[in-house]
């Protein structure tokens, strides 16, 4: 759970257990095309369930055998002003390689998995990377 918008913390979450845990249950209040994208690439989740969610996103995963459970289901996801496609969903339309579509996507939301790796416990950039969770006991 986390009070930040955006695919961030989902991205930082999905990297966090890449690999620890399979066939996981996720909830999220909106998931668009790139969010489902992100979830379907971390192995992680087999089901998805959301408040809002998008019929790109449902195909997407659907088609990876990933349900997905949503109380709303609209066209597309908007900019919280509801005056066009948030950016995120435009990567994930025009972009149908994965490893460019990752490139992309991380640098739209100015995120870098090797953070994770290289801060030694002292990066001050988020409480949960590898280093800061082990030395809580979380890992």
């Amino acid at each position: 759970m986390s009070r930040e918008p955006g695919l961030k913390p989902l991205a930082e979450w999905l990297d966090i257990f890449r690999g620890r845990h399979r066939n996981c249950l996720l909830h999220d209040r909106v998931v668009g095309l790139a969010a489902a994208r992100l979830i379907t690439y971390s192995g992680l989740v087999t089901a998805v369930t959301a408040r809002v969610a998008s019929w790109p996103a449902r195909r997407f995963l659907g088609g990876e055998g990933i349900s997905l459970h949503a109380e709303q289901m609209v066209d597309s996801i908007l900019t919280e002003d509801r005056t066009a496609v948030c950016p995120e969903e435009v990567v994930a339309l025009e972009t149908p390689d994965r490893d460019e579509y990752l490139r992309r996507i991380y640098r739209l939301i100015r995120y870098n998995p090797l953070e994770y790796e290289l801060c030694r416990g002292q990066c001050g950039y988020t409480p949960w990377c590898r280093e800061c969770m082990k030395s809580r006991g979380l890992l």
